[in-house]
């Protein structure tokens, strides 16, 4: 018996067998140029060599930005360094006698004295200068200045004011009259005693110390210009005690150098009274004869 043959089976769509994921293609394209199938090992250089150039290049520019970074440091650093040379050292800013300026001087101190006393920080910066330091050297130059605020005026002066020393009462000597401030500081000595000054007489024998100067100095000089151009003479006792006599040949019994400045207060209201004696040694409670 024969077999029928069996009919072909019908044949569907072809289907391409699926790609072994160990043979999948990577496919490169060049400019312009097919696509280039690459498989297995070739595609893991091309991706190694991608990253490599990546990282070279993150490295490259890492590498950069340092090197601007410390451009830029560098140049500031050098800037710096050049503006406090051309501060500092350089005569951008340095001083010339010729525009120190100076008030509060009259004719026993001008201009010119103040500018030698200084002369010799010329060319220096002012930045360099302590200003307080050259003060002190103002007033330990010049005997008549008392103190002296010096401050700068840029960008090549200084500008100096002066407290001047006020010549209250004279003292004879040897020598001729010391003329002498209210701090006891000898002004200048002169052959006569200037008349708009106390002279501080002394006792035959009697030589005062120091410290007796300084009492009537320092008496007188708290006095005001008005009282003060009345006192014609003034005395001090072994003990320290001071007598002032006035032009008119009033006296004024001070007492010890202490409250002097309450004592010319007081002083100042009694002498709108007539009287022979003005005794302020107890300013709280003067007294008048």
């Amino acid at each position: 018996m024969m077999r029928k043959p069996t009919p072909p089976r019908p044949r569907g769509p072809e289907t391409e067998p699926e790609p072994d994921s160990a043979a999948a293609e990577l496919s490169v394209h060049d400019d312009g140029g097919p696509a280039l199938p690459i498989r297995g090992e070739h595609r893991d250089r091309v991706v190694s060599t991608g990253l490599t150039d990546r990282l070279d290049e993150r490295r490259r520019a890492r590498r950069r930005l340092r090197r601007g970074r410390l451009v830029r440091a560098v140049a500031l650093v050098a800037a710096l360094v050049l503006l406090g040379w051309g501060a500092l050292f350089s005569p951008l800013l340095a001083l010339r006698t010729t525009d120190i300026t100076v008030t509060g001087a009259d004719d026993t101190v001008d201009a010119a004295a103040v500018q030698q006393a200084l002369a010799d920080h010329a060319g220096q910066s002012l930045l360099r200068l302590n200003v307080g330091a050259l003060g002190d050297e103002v007033a330990d130059s010049l005997v008549r200045v008392k103190s002296a605020a010096v401050t700068r005026s840029w960008p090549h002066g200084l500008a100096v004011r002066l407290t001047l020393r006020v010549p209250v009462a004279a003292r004879p000597t040897d020598a001729g009259y010391q003329v002498l401030d209210g701090e006891a500081v000898v002004l200048e000595t002169v052959e006569q005693a200037p008349d708009d000054l106390a002279v501080i007489q002394t006792q035959p024998g009697q030589e005062l110390s120091e410290a007796q100067v300084s009492a009537v100095t320092e008496a007188i000089g708290s006095l005001d210009a008005d009282v003060r151009a009345q006192v014609a003479k003034g005395a001090v006792s072994d003990t320290g005690q001071v007598t002032l006599t006035l032009t008119g040949g009033a006296t004024v019994v001070w007492g010890q150098s202490t409250d002097n400045e309450l004592k010319a207060r007081v002083l100042a209201v009694l002498l709108d009274q007539e009287a022979q004696t003005y005794d302020v040694s107890s300013p709280h409670s003067p007294t008048t004869s």
